[in-house]
């Protein structure tokens, strides 16, 4: 919408003030009428009416002359049709119009525009024009007081209140539709953001199952297929350790596609670690645990927390088997009054033969994010003696669920 001409230097209009043309309608009526009509029905009714009554009564104009009034009247009502692209100056123009024209100007000055210092000041000289007419000295009776305040009050202040009213309740209006859209925006952006998390935390659980379980998949079956053709006994043990390993991810993976997340008393624990490092010893990595506490009578950790740490173990060892399959790894586990601490510390592997297992390079990521989302902290970096080392301190307890941990 462009800015009205006559606007002031130091004003600012109200912001996205939209509801400015539907503050011309007092009441509501069943049929929205279209903006020309709106505009240019005061222009039409004071052409066809007042102007043909300021003709024939010397009495309808500010003047004594007939003609002179009927081409005030006429100025005044073209020039309300611009009421709303400069209501300053057509407001002003109508002060030496008729009253009519004069209400209607100063209504739709006060609604465009509210209360500014130029509203003021042609609002002062509409009650002086208003006033002109009439004998002030004359002050005798009642009806002679209410004659000389009629006019102010009819055409002056009445239509400045409902202006103004119009102008604060679009206003009202316009603030609460700035406030909804931005409601509305944050709202989608917290969708978004919670959307976002999501995958990252799917994709980070994919990762944990996947990559482990395919890795010693991949293992086994390349010690399956070395192998010596003689020696079948070896052949289908291994078989069975690959249909042992499947069968395990397919179960996760079955708990991730059905729940997103294993439930917090289903799902990997520290109980599991034995486990754990009992399928990366059959895939021929040499690893030893050692899982302290927690004390007798001590709290111990929460799901959430278990369940991080075994991922977090999880994944250390598949990037053992990974980059140092001929290393030897040491995984402990402490359990405090003040946390758990963990560690996964290989040694330097012996150049031996690369098994070649892609690597994603998120699984560090993915243990730290574990971590944070915890509270707890992580670090991991190669030690002194050319080896890797991952280490983890985490919380007993965290006000998070264990499918988010």
């Amino acid at each position: 919408m462009r800015q009205p001409t006559d606007q002031q230097p130091g004003h600012r209009p109200v912001p996205g003030l939209r509801a400015a043309h539907r503050s011309t309608m007092l009441v509501s009526l069943p049929v929205r009428l279209p903006a020309p009509v709106v505009a240019l029905a005061p222009t039409v009714l004071a052409l066809l009416i007042l102007v043909p009554l300021a003709a024939g009564d010397p009495d309808v104009g500010p003047t004594s002359s007939r003609g002179v009034n009927a081409t005030l009247m006429a100025i005044g009502a073209l020039a309300l049709a611009f009421r709303w692209r400069a209501p300053a100056t057509v407001t002003a123009l109508t002060l030496l119009s008729g009253q009519l024209p004069l209400a209607v100007a100063l209504y739709g000055f006060a609604a465009r525009r509210g209360r500014t210092r130029a509203l003021v000041v042609i609002a002062v000289l509409a009650e002086i024009r208003l006033l002109i007419p009439f004998d002030l000295g004359d002050l005798s009776t009642l009806n002679n007081i209410a004659n000389i305040i009629e006019d102010p009050l009819v055409y002056g202040a009445v239509p400045l209140a409902l202006g103004l009213t119009a102008h604060q309740r679009a206003r009202a209006v316009d603030l609460l539709e700035d406030r909804n859209r931005l409601l509305e925006a944050a709202r989608q952006h917290a969708e978004e953001r919670a959307a976002a998390a999501e995958r990252a935390r799917l994709a980070r659980e994919m990762h944990d199952v996947v990559s482990n379980r395919v890795s010693l998949i991949t293992l086994h079956a390349g010690a399956c297929q070395v192998a010596a053709p003689n020696d079948p006994a070896v052949v289908k043990e291994t078989l069975g350790l690959i249909r042992t390993l499947g069968l395990q991810a397919l179960t996760e993976l079955r708990g991730l596609l059905g729940v997103l997340t294993p439930a917090s008393d289903e799902g990997p624990s520290l109980g599991g670690l034995p486990a754990l490092v009992g399928e990366s010893r059959r895939a021929g990595l040499s690893v030893r645990l050692s899982i302290d506490g927690p004390a007798d009578g001590g709290p111990e950790p929460s799901p959430a927390v278990q369940y991080a740490a075994y991922r977090i173990v999880q994944e250390a060892l598949t990037n053992v088997h990974k980059h140092a399959p001929s290393a030897t790894v040491a995984v402990t586990v402490e359990i405090r009054a003040d946390g758990l601490r963990l560690s996964v510390v290989n040694s330097p592997g012996d150049g031996g033969e690369d098994p070649h297992l892609p690597s994603g390079g998120h699984g560090l990521e993915g243990m730290r994010t574990r971590a944070d989302d915890l509270g707890g902290t992580l670090e991991a970096g190669p030690t002194p003696e050319g080896g890797f080392a991952v280490r983890a301190r985490l919380p007993l307890t965290a006000d998070v669920p264990a499918d988010a941990a």
